[in-house]
Parts: structure tokens; C-alpha cells; sequence
């Protein structure tokens, strides 16, 4: 069979080309910077075509089947929701039924439906939606609208993202993190798509795709965050206002994938009813866990750290001497250390030196001991936040220690460092064994 991939390119038509190819058909490749050659077509849907031209161009390349991978998540100023999630789809899926192809795919998205109010006021939505529809009316002898939940694995910018989020030592948590998700892989999509163009899966109707299982938004991160081995996290419950704020600040930014309208899809859920990918692919579908494992996640920051236990213990014994010397100097000599002076400059002085300097002290040493029995996430970032406050506070009451040539106060910033390498370097959890399972075409 004779496939055209339209979006090739991107993560989903990867997949798809490779499937198909594993399968012994032939993939002409569609994409905004093919060069035409017998394996590539150049394909824009910003630039107008009409269904004949295109029914020209099918009838040409002998095209038997068409799969429209296409899509964006944020528009630009070159691409705009309106042709290449509507217009430009449609007047391929007219020319494909004028020059008699045999089946079009068009890959959606979850949450496109008429019956829910989003679909029709959102524009990454409502363009699906219409396109969707005009496939199913447009007189195709057969077709086939797929719409998955969150898609992972080999590059898709969302999965990076959520790879990226789940690797840092402050894991945000929008809303509280109890939105339901339930990602699929792309080689199962791209495994359903090759079964229903074989025709091995009956058509003309609207599947939605998802994993083995829904999932809390914090339990998908945490399972990203188990793939790639991270020590345990500091998880921080983000605002839902916070979140949408930060996601118009984001839209300025040079990245496509966090805007306003991926922060409200993940606020409404994304679970298929019902999940069709064990009928599609005739199994059931792999889990999280599993296509992790197989495909890793790769964050777009790598943040790993390694430490030999000589390494870690020297670094955690050089930090936990340095807060119980500075308690012990400061308890023995408070007059002499200078410590009393800064406390009277910090508008600290009689009689609440005294107290200052106990809850100093005591703070101090808690630090050290907690360090060198190797704490969890909440006692570095304690830590962290001490060396931030005491710097902010220290700098603003003497401004002489900021420019003092021996840098008292910026040698704080190699101490800062010591913190975070020891935090990113914290005791990850095993990984859990990979189950076999019986040989399949595209399995994850």
C-alpha cells in the first residue's frame, strides 16, 4: 500500500512513517520542508489548495491510503489554527475522496466533541472539531478519526516538558496535581493507525485512545521522575490562577507547548470514554511505566547528578562541620565572632539578641545533623533557604560584606551549590523490572 504521512516530521507522523515501513509499505512523506522526490512531498497547509489540485496530486503519486498527522498547540505568525488544524485538512480530505483513496486517518486530539462546550469555544479544539466532521461527510469509502489522551515517547515536546518538570528538586503541582490523565505511547498510536489502513480494525467512526490506566497528574510526574531515577521530591501545590498566568507568560516565550490552552485542557482531564486502544491494537494497551521504560524520557534541562559514596560523604561532612562550627563559634564568642554586632545592625539587639542568637544557633546545628543523615528533600530545601536568608540578611544590614575583598558573603554561592548537587544527587529508587510480554508489531 501507497501512504501518504502528512506532518511526517512531527512525533506522531515519525512513528506512523516508521510502522508502516516495518509493515513493507511504501510512505511518501509530507512536510513543510520535503524536497519532492519519489519519497517526499512538500505539504504547507497555509498555503491554499483546492480538493482538485490535491485530487491531481493523489492521482499522480498513485496514493492509496492518507494519514493526517498534522497539528500544532500554540499558532504563530506563519501557522494559524484556522488552516492547519481546518481548512488546509479539508480540502486535503476533498481531494483524497475526488481521487478515490481508499482510507484517510486524521489523527485529533482528545476532548473533540460537540457535546462539550469547550470543543466549541476553544480554537485548538473547535478547528479539530470542524475538520474532524468534514472527514466523516466528505464521501471517503473509509476513514477514521483517532483521538488520543497525552502522547509520549520519541519526540514529543509534551513529554519532554513533563520530563523537564518532573526532574527538578521543586516538583509544581498545578491546582494541587489531581487532574486524571492517561497518556498513551506514539508506537500504539502509530500501531493503530497501520491496523485500520490494513483494514484489520473496522472504520468510519471516532476512537478515542488512552493508556492502561488514568493517572493523577502527580502520579504520572512521579512516574517520569521513577524512569529517569530522581531521588525523592519536593512536591508544591501551584495556584490554577498561578498557572494560567504563568502560561500567557510562557506564550511570549520561543517554545510551543505551554500556553493557556494546553493549561485548561490539563485542567478539564484527559481519560477517553471509552478507551479504545485494545480494540484497535487487538491487546491491551502498555502502561506508564512500561513505555517509560522502553522509550526514556528525555527532559529538555539535564539536571542528573552522580556522586561515588566517597564523593557524597566528603560533601555531606564539609557541610554538616561548617553549620555546627558556625554554632559553636557563635555560641562560645558571640561577642567576639562579630555575630552580636550583626544582630544590633539587623535591628535585632537587646533584648531580642539573646533569642536571635538561640534560634541561630539551634537552627545551625539541626542543619548540620540533618545533612549528615543524609535528609530528605524538605531539609535541603530548608537548607537553601537558610543560605538565601542569611546572605539577604546579612548584605542588607552590613553592605560592607559585599564588597569586603575576601567575599564573606559570596562564598555563600559555592555553599548554595554544595546543596543542590547533594539534593540532585539524593538516593534514587531502584528500577523496577521490565516485564516481557509476547512479541508484537509496535509494541512499547
Amino acid at each position: 500500500m501507497k501512504v501518504l504521512v502528512c506532518g511526517s516530521t512531527g512525533c506522531v507522523g515519525r512513528a506512523v512513517v516508521q510502522a508502516l515501513r516495518s509493515r513493507g509499505h511504501q510512505v511518501v512523506e509530507g512536510s513543510r520542508g520535503a524536497v519532492e522526490s519519489p519519497r517526499a512531498m512538500p505539504l504547507d497547509y497555509m498555503l491554499p489548495c483546492s480538493p482538485e489540485a490535491w485530487a491531481e496530486r493523489l492521482q499522480q503519486r498513485r496514493i492509496e491510503a492518507v494519514v493526517n498527522c498534522v497539528g500544532i498547540l500554540m499558532p504563530t505568525g506563519t501557522q494559524r489554527f484556522e488552516r492547519v488544524h481546518e481548512q488546509g485538512p479539508i480540502e486535503l480530505f476533498r481531494g483524497a475522496a475526488l481521487a478515490g483513496v481508499g482510507c484517510v486517518v486524521q489523527v485529533s486530539a482528545l476532548g473533540v466533541s460537540a457535546d462539550d462546550p469547550q470543543a466549541l469555544v476553544r480554537p485548538y479544539l473547535s478547528s479539530k472539531l470542524r475538520a474532524d466532521d468534514a472527514l466523516a461527510s466528505a464521501g471517503l469509502a473509509n476513514w477514521a478519526v483517532l483521538r488520543p489522551a497525552l502522547i509520549y515517547g520519541p519526540a514529543s515536546q509534551s513529554a519532554a516538558l513533563f520530563a523537564t518538570l518532573a526532574s527538578l528538586p521543586v516538583v509544581g503541582l498545578p491546582g494541587g496535581g489531581t487532574q486524571t490523565v492517561q497518556p498513551v505511547h506514539v508506537f500504539e498510536v502509530a500501531e493503530a493507525i497501520t491496523r485500520l489502513l490494513e483494514g484489520r480494525v473496522a472504520g468510519r467512526q471516532v476512537f478515542e485512545m488512552g493508556g492502561a490506566a488514568a493517572l493523577s497528574y502527580r502520579e504520572m510526574l512521579q512516574a517520569y521522575r521513577d524512569a529517569m531515577r530522581r531521588g525523592p521530591a519536593l512536591w508544591l501545590p501551584v495556584p490554577m490562577a498561578l498557572m494560567r498566568l504563568g502560561a500567557w507568560a510562557a506564550e511570549w516565550l520561543p517554545q510551543r507547548v505551554l500556553c493557556r490552552d494546553t493549561v485548561a485542557l490539563l485542567e478539564r482531564g484527559s481519560v477517553p470514554a471509552p478507551n479504545a486502544t485494545a480494540a484497535l491494537l487487538g491487546r491491551a494497551p502498555s502502561t506508564l511505566a512500561q513505555g517509560l521504560q522502553v522509550s526514556p524520557p528525555q527532559p529538555l534541562l539535564d539536571l542528573r547528578v552522580e556522586l561515588s559514596p566517597a564523593i557524597d560523604g566528603a560533601l555531606r561532612f564539609a557541610l554538616a562541620t561548617m553549620w555546627i562550627y558556625t554554632a559553636v563559634i557563635s555560641l562560645l564568642w558571640p561577642q567576639d565572632s562579630g555575630l552580636m554586632h550583626l544582630l544590633a545592625q539587623c535591628g535585632l539587639g537587646t533584648p531580642w539578641d539573646r533569642s536571635a542568637l538561640a534560634f541561630s544557633c539551634t537552627l545551625n546545628i539541626g542543619l548540620g545533623l540533618l545533612v549528615w543523615r543524609r535528609p530528605g528533600p524538605w531539609a535541603y530545601a530548608l537548607q537553601a533557604m537558610a543560605v538565601l536568608c542569611y546572605s539577604l540578611s546579612a548584605g542588607l544590614a552590613m553592605p560592607a560584606l559585599v564588597i569586603d575583598h575576601c567575599g564573606p558573603l559570596v562564598k555563600n554561592l559555592p555553599v548554595l551549590g554544595v546543596v543542590m548537587v547533594l539534593w540532585l544527587a539524593s538516593p534514587r529508587p531502584a528500577p523496577a523490572p521490565l516485564r516481557t510480554a509476547p512479541p508484537t508489531e509496535h509494541r512499547p
